[in-house]
């Protein structure tokens, strides 16, 4: 005697789906870059660049900060890497006005004073 064939069998349950994985760090990043630009444009004008200055500076070192640790995030998960990268560049082109503006106020300073020699 030859036995039925069986139903081919299936799991009881599907497999639970991959939890997301986001970087946050790196959109962390991007948020604050754009933020410390805008603030480092107000860094060149007379009077309101002193107040612009006490906030770009920090939000461009953060930028900065959080756009090499989600660069390392990236490297680890394989997501975030383009975000992680414009942080990063909004970070160090703030950063870059900030040092500019900086270093052309202190030479036009340094240069314009009158000798002492009488």
């Amino acid at each position: 005697m030859t036995s039925p064939a069986l139903p081919p069998q299936q799991p009881p349950f599907p497999p639970p789906p991959l939890p997301a994985v986001t970087n946050g760090t790196a959109i962390a990043a991007v948020v604050l870059g754009p933020i410390a630009v805008l603030n480092a444009a107000f860094v060149p004008l007379p009077y309101l660049g002193i107040v612009a200055i006490f906030t770009a500076f920090p939000l461009a070192v953060a930028t900065i900060i959080l756009g090499h640790l989600g660069l390392r995030t990236a490297g680890r998960y394989g997501v975030g890497r383009a975000l992680a990268v414009i942080g990063l560049i909004c970070g160090y082109l703030a950063l870059g006005v900030i040092l500019s503006t900086a270093a052309t106020f202190f030479s036009l300073f340094l240069l314009s004073r009158p000798s002492m020699v009488g």
